[in-house]
Order: C-alpha cells, then structure tokens, then sequence
C-alpha cells in the first residue's frame, strides 16, 4: 500500500499491514513446507525420480491452496468473534447528511423485465424510507438483443417511473451495440453521464441493496477521499431449488469467516466482484479505460472478468479498494442448478485465464497480482487435483502390474525393501480434509452466536445437522466440479472460446435429457474409474470411493439437487434455513410485491405488435431510438420480408412470425412503426 493512501487512513500503518500479511502468508508457506516434508517421506522409495518431481509439485500447489484459505479463514473467525471492523477506514454515523450524488447503475442482458424493475422499485422505497432518496438516481443500462425483450424494457419501464418515490430519477437506456459487454456498458454510462455523479453503485440484474446500506456506502466514500471503491459482500438469497438453498445456506454460515479472513489481510488493498458494490467516479474514468487483449480469444479479445482488472487499475492509480464485512443489507440470487452453476463457472473461468496476460502488467500494486494469482488458481486448482489423482492412481496400478524388484541383478546378502509410509499418507489426508472442514464448523460458532433467536434458523441442532449434510454434498459434487472446471480449462488452453449468454434464474430443474448430455462422461468415467481400481488397485478403492461414487451418481445428483420439489421437503424438515427465510427482509418482500403488481399487467401482445397496437408505447420507443445510437444495417431482404409480414398482420390479421432480424428491422424504422399504428387506430 502506498505512503499517498496512508496518509488519509485512519489507525493504520504499513507495519500492521505487513504484519497481517506475514502472519497469513507466512503461516500458509510453513505449513505448506512442513506437509510437503511429510509428503516427500511417504512417496515409495522405488518411485521413478521424475515420477517424485511431479507428485511433489502437484502436492505443494494443491496444499498451498488449501492452506491460504483455512488461514485466511482462521483469522477471519477470530476477527468476527472479536466484532472487529476492518482498520483504516473512516465511518461517520448513520445520520450524516449526504451532500453528493450517486447514480445506481443496473446493467441487463436480455433478463426478465419485470424482475428487474421489480428490484428496483424495493430499493428506491427502501432509499425512501432513509430521507436521503434524492441524492440518488437510477439507471437501467441495456444490452439486450432480444427484440421482444427490448420492447417489454421500455414498457416495464414506463409503469415503473410512474411508481417510483418522487424523488429519485429512473433512467432507461439501451445501446444498440454491445462492445465490451458490461465493463463496456459501464464505460459507456460514464463517457455519457459520469461527469453528473460523484459515485456509482453498481448492481447486477438480480441484486438487492438496503436502502441504508447503499447511503452507508456513501457516506463511507465522502469520509475516505482516497477511497476508489468499497465492495459489500453479497449473501445469497431467495433460493428455491435444493442446489440454490444448499449455496446460500453455505454462503450465510460460512461466506462471513471467508469474507473478514481477505479483509483482514487486504485492507485497503481489496478486490472487486463486478456487483454490489461503491465505485469513485472520478477514479474508474481515471484509470479503467479497459485494454483490448492481443491475439484471439479464449485468451485475447474483450476482457472478461472485468472486476479484478478494475480493482487492480484503480490500485494502481493511487486508490484504495476495500471488502467491508460490516457492510450487511446486500443480497444476490444463486444459480437455481449444478448445470447452470457450471456455465456460470465457464465464463468466469476463461476471464480468469486471461488474467495470466494481466498479471505480468507493470505497475500493479502486489496484492493486486496476489488476486489475480488467486482467481487463476481457484479454476487451475480443479485441473491439479485430477492430475495428483491420476498420477497418484497411476503408481498405484503400476505397483500392481509390475511389482517391486527386491532383489537387484548385482547380488546382495539382503533384499531391498521399497519404503512406502502408508500411515504418513493417511495422516496427510486427513490433514488436508481437516483444514477444509473445520472452517465450516468455525463459521456454524458465528452463526450461532449472532442469530440470537434460534427459532429463526430452525435451532441450534438444525443448523447443525445442515452444515453436516452440506458436508456430505459437497463431497458427492466436488468430483462433478473439479471434472467440469478441469474440461474448462482444457478447452481454454485448447483455444476455445465461450460466449455471451443471459444466465438462467429460473427454478424449472434440470431434465433427464439435460443432465445426460452434461454428465454422461463423468458417469462413464466413474464406472470405468471404480471397476479398474477394485480389480487393480484395491488398496485406495475406499480411499477413492468419495470421488468415484460422486461422478458414478452425478446424473441423479445434478436432477435431485435442481427440484423445488426437494427444496421444499429439506426447509420443511428444518435443512438449511436461515433466518432470512424465516423471517424475510423487509426489501425481499416488498420486491416480491412490486413483481406481482408488473406480472398482473404484462399484455398479450410483445414486440412489433404490441408497438403497433399501443399508441403511448409506439410513441415512446420512437422517440427514444434518438438516443439508442445508429441502427445496425440490414439487408434488403430482412427488411422487404419483414415489411411484408406487417402489412399481412395489419391487413389480414396474420401472425406476423418475424425471425429477430426482421423484428429488429420494424424496431429500428420509426416511420414505419407510426404508419401501422395509426392504420391499426384506423381500422379498429
């Protein structure tokens, strides 16, 4: 951290900064030596010296892994049970006035309309009820290319102005090209509209902020000048499907601990993660104009995780960033399935790699290149430990098939005796599953203790019981997913690219059809995995039995844990609740509420039709076209087709069956649009 940034800290210092880290990494390094000596007198004396080289590399950087986040999480607990709150940082108290303004910015992709505004409309009456709503506006930043998404944007828009509290603006604006995605929507409200705000929260399609939280976070950025951006970390919520509810139970008792344990070796040197979070206006134009990457993608093109490399530029212009666990009020929605997880998963893993090009940058500060280092080695991680699995299989069935040489071919009084320190290997196992599990058990201390009313999480034994059983699914789906990040990375290095698709919120599980298509290799490979090991190498088949039965049963799995059905059952016997459940927010219900009042007012008719039918919406979406930018082109015969299907619709009463191109067309000729409007008013 630099000297310019501490002078404009309070209660911290470099030294206590440095000590934190020592501490952590130190501890993390030790550790990781200590297990790796044990680790190098258990491998059989007998082993091929390349054979040791390699198990051993794998070993220390899987270890490594494990060790920073039991640590980190070690002193995470204690600095939640001590109530502690991140140093350095300057808080004012809850009713300081605000004296600047502050744009909140919901970007979309083609996401449910009526969602969204829904969202928006539970955070202005939240903003309201703080007295400080008017030093806020709202903006809905659209990407959509759906065209009957787009027309329902505009209409969901209009119904919402109309309800939102007098006080704040709510702004819609759609781009007509999407280059660079959000970072590039973001960039886009800035180059327009930055120069009118001081800071900017930025959301994602399905975030909610307390009211309070968001005027705390400004009030924390006029307090702390040298402040870039502050990030509240969001708990998941409104999870209906088992998978969802197993993810934000796990995020509610241990996602704490994990985030007080960065904060508490980051500081003022935190990271972002693209939602929920403050950013200093002035600072993002400043040092965010995003590069272009050489060469193609995976690893080349538009920057995808786009977070870390803002936090990371931001640093370096002389910023700080902070990851404040104090910051409570900010909530997100978890993929509703295992598959929709792992498409997530495959996006954010091929913007992580890119961060290798990244992490060589100059200039940035080293904890930055520390959280790149991280984000590469959380999706690296997976295709390691399936390589240490192998190899380690691999000796193994090695050892069956070609047995040990006792006696050499110079002759000896004795035979040799490989060495293989079984009980060593046993205890290293049981180490390593040891520092996974027991932060989990530290979380459930916290979780108790600051849920005073134990009615609300179903009581101390169903909390209990829940972190057992989330144990118990976390061992049958780490297979799954250590076999779908390893085939993202795979494809990565292997040059193939992802692309930009809306992600999937709703709650409809997963089909038979689908979990085969996605699981029938893991399937395969733990029937083949099993039947070899048992015949082969049935000294580690129980040891691998967690492993294989998981990707053996990864089918069921992926549908069982997708069913609202089995969502349901688990809360009724008191699985995995929290209090949030029990008892929901105020702002969760109230966005409930303003859904269904959207949901009863959605028309049948969408797109063109609705345009043509509807005299105020055909007149808003022409007028706003002036500020959608320039139309793309079209070709003669997208625009003659779709010319012709109107006037059949207008004519004969046809189903007009545009493709998106030709819907596109009709949205973006305004003449057109008012022509067919005014002949439908004529004619009805």
């Amino acid at each position: 951290m630099s000297a310019d940034i501490f002078e404009n800290l309070i209660n911290l210092n470099p030294e206590r900064v440095r000590h934190r880290r020592i501490k952590v990494f130190g501890l993390m390094i030790v550790s990781t030596l200590i297990a790796t000596g044990k680790w190098l007198s258990s491998i059989p004396t007998d082993s091929f010296w390349l054979t040791k080289v390699l198990m051993t590399i794998l070993f220390i950087l899987t270890f490594a892994w494990i060790a920073l986040f039991f640590w980190s999480s070690i002193f995470g607990f204690f600095e939640l049970m001590a109530k502690r709150k991140v140093p350095g940082i300057n808080w004012l108290p809850k009713d300081a006035p605000l004296t600047t303004k502050t744009a909140i910015l919901m970007p979309v992709y083609n996401e449910s309309s009526v969602n969204v505004f829904a969202n928006l409309l539970a955070m202005a009456d939240s903003l309201h009820t703080t007295e400080q709503g008017k030093y806020f506006d709202m903006f809905v930043l659209s990407d959509t290319t759906n065209p009957k998404v787009w027309v329902e944007e505009e209409r969901v828009w209009l119904e919402a102005k109309q309800k939102m509290p007098k006080e704040i603006n709510l702004y819609y604006r759609r781009r007509a090209k999407n280059t660079a995605r959000k970072s590039g929507n973001i960039e886009d409200f800035c180059t327009k509209w930055g120069a009118y705000y001081d800071y900017m929260i930025v959301l994602d399609a399905d975030s909610l902020l307390e009211g309070s939280t968001m005027v705390k976070m400004v009030q924390l950025m006029q307090a702390n000048p040298k402040t870039g951006i502050i990030q509240a970390p969001p708990m998941c919520l409104n999870g209906h499907s088992l998978f969802a509810r197993i993810q934000q139970f796990a995020g509610k008792v241990y996602g704490p601990i994990v985030s007080a344990g960065l904060a508490y070796w980051q500081v003022g040197d935190s990271n972002y993660w693209g939602h929920n979070a403050i950013i200093r206006v002035k600072a993002f134009m400043e040092c965010c104009g995003l590069p272009v990457l050489k060469g193609k993608a995976p690893f080349g093109g538009m920057i995808l995780s786009h977070d870390f490399v803002e936090a990371a530029l931001i640093r370096r212009g002389g910023w700080a960033a902070w990851l404040l666990p104090e910051l409570k009020g900010s909530y997100e929605e978890c993929p509703p399935t295992m598959i929709d997880f792992a498409i997530r998963d495959r996006r954010w893993c091929q913007g992580n790699m890119q961060h290798l090009k990244i992490l060589i940058s100059k200039g940035l500060h080293p904890v930055s290149r520390v959280h790149f280092t991280i984000g590469v080695m959380s999706y690296l991680s997976s295709p390691l430990w399936l390589a240490f699995l192998v190899v380690g299989t691999a000796i193994v069935l090695g050892r069956g098939i070609f047995p040990p040489v006792y006696f050499e071919e110079v002759r000896t009084l004795f035979p040799v005796w490989p060495i293989f320190d079984k009980l060593g290997t046993i205890t290293l196992f049981a180490l390593s599953m040891f520092m996974l599990i027991f932060p989990k058990f530290l979380g459930l201390i916290v979780y108790l203790r600051d849920n005073k009313n134990k009615k609300k999480i179903g009581g101390a034994w169903s909390a209990f019981k829940s972190v057992i059983a989330e144990i118990g699914m976390s061992v049958l789906t780490a297979p799954i997913m250590m076999m779908f990040q390893s085939k993202f990375v795979f494809d990565i290095f292997a040059g193939n690219s992802v692309s930009w698709n809306t992600q999937n919120r709703d709650d409809t599980g997963t089909s038979f059809s689908e979990a085969v298509a996605r699981h029938l290799s893991h399937t395969i490979l733990g029937i083949v995995s099993t039947i070899v090991i048992w015949f082969y190498a049935h000294s580690i088949f129980w040891w691998m039995l967690p492993i294989t039965v998981g990707l053996m049963l990864s089918i069921p799995i992926s549908m069982f844990t997708s069913r609202v059905t089995n969502g349901e059952w688990f809360k009724k016997h008191k699985f995995f609740l929290i209090p949030e459940e029990t008892d929901a927010p105020k702002i969760l219900r109230e966005a409930k509420a303003h859904l269904k009042k959207l949901e009863s007012h959605v028309p049948a008719l969408q797109g063109v039709a609705l345009l043509v039918d509807n005299n105020v919406l055909n007149a808003l979406h022409i007028s706003m076209l002036q500020v959608n930018g320039p139309a793309p082109d079209f070709t003669r015969e997208v625009s003659q087709n779709a010319e012709i299907k109107l006037e059949n619709y207008l004519t004969y009463g046809k189903e007009m069956d545009l493709s998106k191109e030709e819907e596109l067309s009709l949205l973006y000729n305004p003449k057109l649009l008012l022509q067919a409007n005014i002949g439908k008013f004529l004619k009805d």
